[in-house]
């Protein structure tokens, strides 16, 4: 699973638009439509967040950082 599928699953399990999730996290929306949908297919430039960003996410939607970051173990 990509950063941009377990993204747009906390977003979808929140229930809470993209907008919102943005807010929260404090990057632009413009950012996170980078990381969530099909724009730049070709190259995985700005496909990636930071440590940082991924504890950000996890302290406010209560996910698992290394998840956020990397998907499941079995998924390698």
């Amino acid at each position: 699973m990509t950063i941009a599928k377990r993204l747009n699953q906390i977003i979808r399990e929140q229930n809470i638009s993209k907008t919102e999730f943005a807010k929260r996290i404090g990057i632009s929306c413009n950012y996170l439509y980078i990381l969530t949908g099909n724009s730049r297919a070709q190259t995985n430039k700005n496909k990636t967040i930071s440590n940082t960003l991924a504890k950000v996410i996890a302290l406010e939607f209560g996910y698992d950082p290394k998840w956020i970051l990397y998907g499941d173990e079995g998924e390698k």
